[in-house]
Formats: structure tokens, C-alpha cells, sequence
């Protein structure tokens, strides 16, 4: 796998450069992903945008540490941030700059990257000239076809030329060809020049595996994870949708939104509401009136319709949600944890969790069937960012094929003038343990009937996506590693690394925490002698949720040790290393009953004398930010 890593500052299009990068490796029949490292985005502010390139499907998920390739956009950032972090002496770079590496002070860099992988390219200049503007991600993108050859010079102008039709895009394919020049004659601006010798970074794809031409594979497209949610939920024909945005749902409302502007999707009301209690409320009404109903929401936006939602699964109206999980504040935070989602784990709603993009799209048709046939409630569960603005391949099914496996909303309740009812009457003491114990009911139905339906997808589009659990490798293995959602595939990575060591490691994923799959986990783990349930939220005052409930599935089996794992809070990177020296710790004994990986103890520590030594000692969030360096803490003056 070729994994690139992009820096720029806010304005200069790192972002678009990865995505692009990624639709040209699509184009020449490769696996790639590209995905931003979001923060507190402003105009002119440090970037970095990461791109794996794959001759087979990608897993990872987790942002490049070790990257094999390295695209500067601005040179300014060459001594403000750790650009080269990671680098190997193999890797290959490639630097935004008229000037001279010399006097761009890069001598120890020079000294450890091959002369040939190290180039500057004088790529604003060649945008200015080409396109009138100061943008210089397709001449970067050409200097790096040149310099690596990872990627097609045709593949990379076409993309750019498909993103941008007309003048922008022609202007940005001369660029991309000039720079493209410049770089495989060592030249500063393309002009003709002595040839340099081009190293191939195709050495670092998996060489032999399959590639599948795009024009061979109907449907198959290189999408934002957003976008394929948009679409897959179009297909399943909505005929309310309530919208209230909120990052990094957005996407995903905007795109149906535009679906129905269009006419794309019909008989469909898009209804603007001014809150996401409203989105919900109105999807209940929506619902119980008989129309197939779906919104989308995330983070706080989640916790603000939170007692709609316990109306929905108790009038037990079968709306599909999905929740772009994002962690809860205060503090303030963007990024992406699974708190929200599991703060509304007994809300009723059945909870269905996502690894890929191309689950996300699989399991939302599938999400509708479940709801309709029980009538309950569905949320699917979207890692916020790290899937939600993902680019990468995904299968679209056709329209067709959906309308096969998801027939026309029958509702088995629906308000109706012909035949009056009362929805959400009140009920005393003589019916209400009765009617909870229905609501448990159905959701113990559902363990039957999501793998049900997960086979008769499987069937029909010819691809396993969804059901109860996902079991990797599990069979044999000693320790097993427990997790939810786009961590997985980063897990099975090292999953496979550890296994060509010996070590029996395997990878259980849950793809359904509500209803919980107590028998199903509990058979899964039967041949583990340790358990490591990693986590991305925490219960406060006890620790691990998921860990809670595979204790309960695991009551009574002798011998197994269960540790609970917190990790990735806020957006904090889950990597391999993460998981290597997890496990590690683990097969060693070194793994208490609960952790919190990669936690800074030092700074808790300050803050704690910092309450001990001041009554008034301030916002402790803010304090923990100042002892980091983060500017944006810094006390008023």
C-alpha cells in the first residue's frame, strides 16, 4: 500500500488534492481513500490531508504516520510544523518551491532521502500561468505521477478535468502536464532538461492482486462517504425527509437535498426544520401519518432530540436515522468518538454500527426493511469524519435492484380518517410493564431478523455486509480484540501482521449493540483466554459500555480476562501502532482491567496541583490546552 501524506494551509486545496489524487488512482482500476485531518479549520491554518493508494480493497482507517510519500503544498510550513515525521529513508518527497533545497535548509533531509526521490516544483508559478490562479494541486499532482509513477499523468489530468468542467479544468490538466514535465527533466518550470532517473513507488503496492476496471463494474464509484449515505438512501425512495444540519451530518441532508431540488428523487417532501427535536418530531408525524421517513443527525444535535426519540420506538414507528457519531462537549469538540450514539443506547432504537463506507451504504437499505418489518426505530451509526468525509469506492446498487430487495412502505400502524386510532395515549400502571416488555420484545426479534435480512442481502447484491457480528480470524485465536465500527479495519490490518508472527489475534466486530448479541458474542469468544473490548466512549463513574455488555454475554465462562480499552476520544487517532502495543500489553499481562490508551498523565497531573494549589484555578479545559501550546487557549489580554 502507498500511503501519502499532504500538508498545506487552509485556502490551498490539500484536501481537494487528496480527493483527486485518489479519483485518478480509481480511474487506472486501483483501490485508493483520501480523507482530511479536520480541526479548527480558518483560511491560511496548517492542513493535512492523507491518500492510500492499493492494488486491493483498504481497510485502515487511521490517519498516515509512516507515509511513504510526502506532497507540500506550502513551504512556509517547512520549519512551523514536523512535516518529515514518519518519513522513511525510501520515501519520497515532493516541495511547492522555486527554491533550492539548500536554501530551503533542507540539507539533513537531502542527506537522508535518495537525491531522486527529492524534488521541488515550482508549482504556484506553473498555476498562475495556467490556470490565473494561486492553486497549485494539479501541478503538484502531475510532479507526483512524475516522481513516483504511482499514478498516470492521463489518469490525474482527467480527474481534474471531470471535477472541474470547462476552462478550470482544462487550465488545471496544462498545469498538471507542465509540472508533470518539469519533474521528469529535473527542470524548475518544464522546460526541456536532461532527464532524471525515475524511482517506481508501484514496489510498495500489493503486486498481483486484482484490479477491477471501473468500466467493467456497474455502479462501482469513487464517492465521499456522505454522498454514497445520500444515495443510498435516495434508492430506498424517502418520502419525508427532515433535515436540520449539523457537522459532519451535513453532507449527507445537502445531497438529498439537491436530489430532490432536481427531481432525482421523487415523491419525496424535503422539509427544513429549525432544530433537530423538529427533524425528529417531524419525522414522527411524518411516520405515523404512513410515509416512509428518514433524517439524520449527530453529536449534541442527538442529544437534543433525545426525547423524541423515546417517542418514536414507544409509538413504535419504523424511521431510519443516521448518526455521523461525533463526541458530546462541553468542552467543544468536533470530532469523532461514539459517545452520542451510546448515550442513547436504551432509547429503544434498534443500534446499527458501520466499518466501511460500503457498509454504510449496504446497511441503510437494509435498515429500512428492519424497521418497516418490526416497526421500531433504526439508527445506523457512521464514524463522523472519518467515514462521513472519506473519498473512496464504493458499489452503488441500481434502483432496480433496491425496489427488489426493499418493497413499497406497508406501515402496520398509520393514523387514517377512515378508521380513527389514538397514537401515544396514556397508559397506567395496569398496561405499562406490558408495553415495555413488548418494546424488549420486538428488539429480541431483531436478533433474528437482521441476520435474516443480511443473508437475503448478501444473496441478492452478492456482497456480506451487516448482520450481528462481523468474526475475524477468531476461531483459534488466544486474544481476541472487541471494537465498533471504522477502528476495524485498522484492527484486521494488524490482526493479519500479527498472525504472519504467530500469534493467535483475532478481530470481533459488533455490528449490532441494540438489540445486544449476548449468545452470538459469547459463542464468538469461546475460545479466547483474553479479551480486549476497545472503546470509543466512556461511561463516567464505571468506565467501558461495550465492555459492560460483553461481561454479561461472557457471565460464567471461567478463565477469560476481559480488559476494557478506552481509546479515541474527541478524534484522537486509533493507529496500528495503538493496536500493536495494545495487544502487546495484553499477551504480557501488563493490561489492567480498564485503560485509557495514549492518555498524557502528566498533564492531568498539572492540573490537579494546579486545583490544589488555587481555589479559583480556572476552566481546567482551557488550562490543559495552554500547557499543550494551543494558541487558540491563550489567556485574554
Amino acid at each position: 500500500m502507498l500511503e501519502i501524506r499532504l500538508h498545506g494551509r487552509g485556502g490551498q486545496g490539500a484536501v481537494t488534492a487528496a480527493e483527486l489524487l485518489a479519483l485518478a488512482a480509481f480511474s487506472e482500476g486501483r483501490h485508493s481513500q483520501a480523507f482530511p485531518s479536520f480541526g479548527s479549520e480558518r483560511m491560511g491554518a496548517p492542513v493535512v490531508s492523507f491518500c492510500r493508494i492499493d492494488d486491493r480493497a483498504i481497510r485502515a482507517h487511521d490517519p498516515i504516520t509512516h507515509p511513504d510519500a510526502l506532497i507540500v503544498i506550502d513551504p512556509s510550513l517547512v520549519h512551523q510544523v514536523d512535516l518529515f515525521s514518519g518519513l522513511g529513508t525510501g520515501g519520497f518527497v515532493l516541495i511547492n518551491s522555486t527554491r533550492s533545497l539548500a536554501e530551503l535548509r533542507l540539507g539533513e533531509l537531502a542527506e537522508r532521502v535518495a537525491p531522486e526521490r527529492l524534488r521541488t516544483v515550482a508549482a504556484t508559478e506553473i498555476a498562475r500561468e495556467e490556470l490565473g490562479r494561486p492553486l497549485p494541486g494539479a501541478a503538484l499532482l502531475g510532479g507526483f505521477a512524475a516522481l513516483t509513477g504511482a499514478v498516470g499523468i492521463d489518469a490525474v489530468a482527467q480527474a481534474f478535468l471531470d471535477r472541474f468542467p470547462g476552462a478550470v479544468g482544462e487550465g488545471n490538466a496544462r498545469a498538471a502536464r507542465r509540472a508533470f514535465a518539469a519533474v521528469l527533466n529535473g527542470s524548475a518550470d518544464g522546460a526541456s532538461a536532461r532527464p532524471r532517473p525515475r524511482p517506481e513507488a508501484t514496489a510498495l503496492l500489493h503486486a498481483g492482486a486484482t484490479k477491477e476496471s471501473p468500466a467493467q463494474a456497474p455502479g462501482l464509484v469513487q464517492l465521499e462517504g456522505s454522498q454514497a449515505v445520500a444515495e443510498a438512501i435516495a434508492r430506498c425512495r424517502p418520502e419525508v425527509i427532515s433535515a436540520y444540519p449539523i457537522t459532519p451530518q451535513t453532507h449527507i441532508v445537502e445531497g438529498l437535498s439537491a436530489m430532490v431540488k432536481a427531481g432525482r428523487l421523487e415523491h419525496c417532501e424535503y422539509v427544513n426544520v429549525e432544530s433537530e427535536f423538529a427533524a425528529m418530531s417531524a419525522a414522527i408525524g411524518a411516520s405515523a401519518a404512513g410515509a416512509r421517513a428518514y433524517t439524520a443527525t449527530a453529536s449534541q444535535g442527538l442529544l437534543y432530540m433525545s426525547e423524541a426519540l423515546y417517542n418514536a420506538s414507544g409509538l413504535g414507528l419504523p424511521i431510519v436515522m443516521t448518526v455521523a457519531n461525533r463526541a458530546l462537549g462541553a468542552p467543544i469538540n468536533i470530532w469523532n468518538d461514539h459517545s452520542d450514539s451510546m448515550s442513547q443506547r436504551d432509547s429503544g432504537w434498534i443500534q446499527l454500527y458501520v466499518e466501511s463506507n460500503q457498509e454504510a451504504v449496504d446497511v441503510h437499505l437494509q435498515a429500512f426493511k428492519l424497521a418497516e418489518e418490526l416497526s421500531l426505530p433504526v439508527m445506523v451509526c457512521v464514524d463522523g469524519f472519518v467515514l462521513t468525509h472519506a473519498f473512496e469506492r464504493v458499489e452503488l446498487p441500481s434502483q432496480d435492484a433496491v425496489d427488489g430487495f426493499l418493497p413499497p412502505y406497508d406501515p402496520r400502524q398509520v393514523l387514517d380518517p377512515a378508521e380513527p386510532v389514538t397514537m401515544g395515549a396514556m397508559v397506567g400502571p395496569e398496561a405499562f410493564t406490558e408495553v415495555r416488555y413488548l418494546a424488549h420484545l420486538k428488539q429480541m426479534q431483531a436478533l433474528d431478523l437482521i441476520p435474516e435480512i443480511a443473508a437475503a442481502f448478501a444473496q441478492r447484491f452478492g456482497r456480506a455486509s451487516g448482520g450481528l457480528l462481523h468474526r475475524y480470524r477468531t476461531s483459534d485465536a488466544d486474544t481476541v480484540i472487541v471494537a465498533l465500527g471504522s477502528v476495524l479495519g485498522t484492527i484486521q490490518e494488524v490482526v493479519d501482521e500479527l498472525r504472519e508472527q504467530g500469534q493467535r489475534v483475532g478481530c470481533l466486530g459488533i455490528k449490532a449493540f441494540r438489540p445486544w448479541p449476548a449468545e452470538e458474542v459469547r459463542a464468538a469468544l469461546a475460545p479466547a483466554r483474553r479479551v480486549v473490548v476497545l472503546e470509543k466512549a466512556l461511561s463516567v463513574g464505571i468506565g467501558g459500555i461495550v465492555s459492560q455488555n460483553v461481561h454479561t454475554a461472557l457471565e460464567g465462562s471461567g478463565g477469560v480476562a476481559i480488559h476494557t480499552a478506552i481509546a479515541g476520544l474527541g478524534g484522537r487517532p486509533i493507529t496500528r501502532a495503538t493496536v500493536r502495543e495494545l495487544v502487546a500489553n495484553a499477551r504480557a499481562g501488563r493490561l489492567p482491567s480498564t485503560s485509557f490508551i495514549d492518555l498524557n498523565l502528566d498533564l492531568v497531573q498539572r492540573e490537579l496541583e494546579r486545583e490544589v494549589a488555587r481555589r479559583r484555578s480556572g476552566p481546567y479545559a482551557e488550562n490543559m490546552l495552554r500547557d499543550v501550546g494551543i494558541v487558540a487557549a491563550s489567556p485574554v489580554t
